[in-house]
């Protein structure tokens, strides 16, 4: 949503500041990486904590809608939590804000290819540097995957002597190691600090079937920002009338569908045709795909049956990411319960979380 409305800020010439959560340390709502775009108006999108920053980070954007120059806001809560931040907040941590103009913003349109392209990138961003350095802040490195193991790079002009190849190592790491934090490099010129963070397109479920359970987890998944793409043989069911909320809407027999639609890394499945036949023709495929799960709607023993009539050597890794019955044991019997099962088991599989109940969790819930 920040992309879009970034796409018609630029076409329509408005200002806005980018807010960017680039360090956390303790407790915190949101983690490094949380964006919120505020225009000339006020008005935003996103959040960069629970609601008890954003007032604060509105009367900042203004200062940097005046002065154009991006600008690093601490927040510290550890040590009184009554102060007018701790209030209400129930936690403790130190929440580092970077704020920047939104016009012709080089992290956005980054962003942006990121998604449209479906690959996954890098940026280091400039957050601390030595007085001898006052315009730094802001300062932008890309790394981006381009499918043959050999990243490219992109680097503004300014940089300290010999900080560029050593940032770029650690962001060629960040691409491979898929996360976000602020790191500290020591150099001859002082001491500057990057958050580096990588970027990965946002989660692709195909969905092989558009019946009437389809609709809600299409809705899930779309309020999550996925890209949607429901697939079924039948016309008059796979209309995008019936779903709005779905990226595209492929009517095709599974045997005529390109193998493009099954080679995104970072795409999950779900089966839910209601037809055994269906099943037996799509579930090798997906198997055999880099799909990172796949869900089967209905009992164990229907995919116990499924997998028996496909026969093949599936590995441990391939099965693995097979999960039948799909969704989280909740009780689920509704259309709009096995929806919420389905999408909360998916998030619980791409985080790599058991999906338990958090009062049982030892340690930070992040």
């Amino acid at each position: 949503m920040i992309c879009e409305k970034y796409l018609h800020l630029q076409a329509d010439g408005g200002q806005a500041v980018l807010a960017t959560v680039v360090d956390a340390k303790g407790s915190s709502y949101r983690l490094p990486g949380a964006r919120m775009l505020i225009d000339e108006s006020g008005r935003s999108i996103g959040t960069v904590s629970g609601g008890c920053l954003e007032a604060d980070v509105l009367e900042h954007a203004k200062k940097v809608l005046q002065t154009g120059r991006p600008t690093v806001i601490t927040y510290d809560t550890t040590q009184n939590d009554d102060s007018v931040f701790g209030l209400g907040m129930g936690c403790r941590g130190v929440i580092r804000v970077l704020l920047e103009p939104a016009q012709n913003n080089q992290s956005l349109e980054f962003l942006r290819n990121c998604i449209e392209q479906r690959i996954i990138g890098a940026m280091a961003i400039l957050i601390d540097a030595p007085e001898d350095f006052p315009n730094a802040v802001g300062t932008k490195i890309f790394a981006r995957s381009n499918g043959n193991g050999k990243p490219t790079l992109e680097a503004n002009n300014f940089l300290a002597d010999g900080l560029l190849p050593r940032v770029s190592v650690d962001l060629r790491g960040a691409l491979t190691e898929q996360s976000s934090r602020a790191r500290i490099y020591e150099t001859d010129n002082g001491v500057f600090e990057f958050f580096l963070e990588t970027v990965a397109p946002p989660v692709s479920l195909l969905l092989f079937g558009a019946g009437y359970d389809a609709l809600p987890l299409v809705g899930f998944a779309g309020n999550l920002g996925w890209r949607v793409s429901v697939v079924d043989h039948r016309a008059g069911w796979a209309t995008a009338e019936r779903f709005p909320e779905a990226d595209q809407v492929i009517v095709s027999r599974v045997g005529d569908l390109p193998e493009t639609l099954f080679g995104d890394k970072n795409s999950v499945a779900v089966l839910m045709t209601h037809n055994y036949e269906h099943d037996r023709e799509i579930l090798p495929r997906l198997l055999n795909s880099s799909v990172r799960y796949i869900g089967v709607l209905g009992p164990k023993k229907r995919t116990e049956r499924l997998l028996a009539d496909i026969g093949g050597n599936f590995s441990e890794s391939q099965l693995a990411k097979l999960y039948a019955p799909v969704g989280l044991d909740i009780g689920a019997e509704a259309p709009e319960q096995i929806a919420l099962a389905i999408t909360a088991e998916i998030q619980g599989v791409l985080e790599n979380r058991p999906g338990g109940f958090l009062r049982e969790r030892s340690g930070g819930i992040h």
